[in-house]
């Protein structure tokens, strides 16, 4: 919920106006599942793969800890995935990636700044360790796992980078290793960051489909990049209003999920905007409601948005259908 709140503030630098739309339809619960997991606070947005298991990072004794939790969507699963005590106290967490299979990475800075990824096995150890081959004076803001074990990494230029350079995205494609495979120039002016934001404005969110390629939310379309860095296309799409900021994208088995946020009077209040992934098309735009709540962790074409509440000191799955 930071990370909205963050965009939001930042949303009347980019506020475009909006053709008029047809009224969201309110989405309303099918069925709700209270789990044995009992509640918990954590940061940012959760993430989740194929099978509906649900991932966060867990808030530690400090933000930069790297702890994240799963659990499966019947809460009878569980994994916990922490960096061993000699990283964990000498790296400050950046993002983390969930792919559709469930395989887990996590993107770290040491001390000097330098972009670590570790990925982990089944059980949430450790399974290896890369540093990325980054330029000088990056600083690292998000990863996401292809399929194929490719990283996409984004970040921009620090104030101390060389002229001309400064406030300028970095993206590219590195392999397991950390070696670079390609630098993606193109998405670079699609990623500039004002100097003076650094530091205080949220990347733009992302997923990863099944097909195999990361999708990239930025204001006012999605684009599709390849495992081979390619740009296949850019979909359009067009705000529910002008005061709303697209957050966050959600991927399933061809359907896209964009959600958007604007300040409430006592809340942030959300809609979410689902398009064909192959060619834009709008298939619907829905809202949330008292019953499902605000906190959609889940999208799938099938069953539809899931949402997450605590009641009695424990998880409830709420699973609200598209209509």
């Amino acid at each position: 919920m930071f990370s909205v709140l963050l965009i939001l503030m930042m949303s009347g630098l980019t506020a475009q106006e909006a053709m008029p739309q047809m009224p969201p339809r309110p989405l309303k619960p099918s069925h709700a599942v209270q789990l044995p997991v009992p509640s918990f606070s954590a940061y940012g947005n959760p993430q989740c793969d194929d099978n509906l298991a649900i991932y966060y990072h867990l808030v530690a004794d400090k933000y930069d800890r790297t702890v994240l939790l799963r659990f499966s969507q019947s809460g009878n699963e569980s994994t916990l995935y922490k960096l061993p005590d000699e990283f964990a106290d000498a790296t400050a967490f950046v993002d983390f990636s969930v792919t559709p299979g469930g395989d887990v990475e996590a993107l770290v800075v040491d001390k000097e700044f330098h972009p670590i990824v570790f990925s982990f096995n089944s059980e949430g150890h450790v399974s290896s360790h890369a540093r990325l081959e980054t330029p000088d004076h990056v600083m690292a803001k998000h990863i996401d796992l292809f399929p194929n074990g490719t990283v996409f990494f984004s970040g921009y230029y620090t104030k101390d980078a060389p002229a001309g350079s400064a406030g300028k995205g970095y993206a590219g494609l590195f392999q397991s290793s950390g070696k670079l495979i390609k630098r993606l120039d193109r998405l670079h002016e699609k990623t500039k960051v004002d100097p003076a934001e650094q530091g205080r404005v949220p990347e733009p969110g992302t997923t990863v489909g099944r097909d195999g390629n990361v999708y990239v939310l930025t204001g006012n379309e999605v684009l599709v990049i390849s495992p081979s860095g390619k740009l296949r296309r850019e979909i359009k799409f067009t705000k529910p209003s002008p005061e709303f900021s697209p957050v966050t994208v959600q991927y399933s088995e061809g359907w896209l999920a964009i959600s958007f946020a604007k300040p409430g009077k006592s809340e942030v209040l959300f809609q979410y905007l689902v398009v064909n992934a192959s060619d834009g098309d709008p298939l619907g735009i829905y809202e949330p409601t008292e019953e499902t709540g605000n906190d959609n962790v889940c999208f799938s074409r099938h069953d539809g948005f899931l949402f997450s509440k605590f009641e009695q000191n424990r998880v409830v799955l709420v699973t609200a259908p598209l209509r």
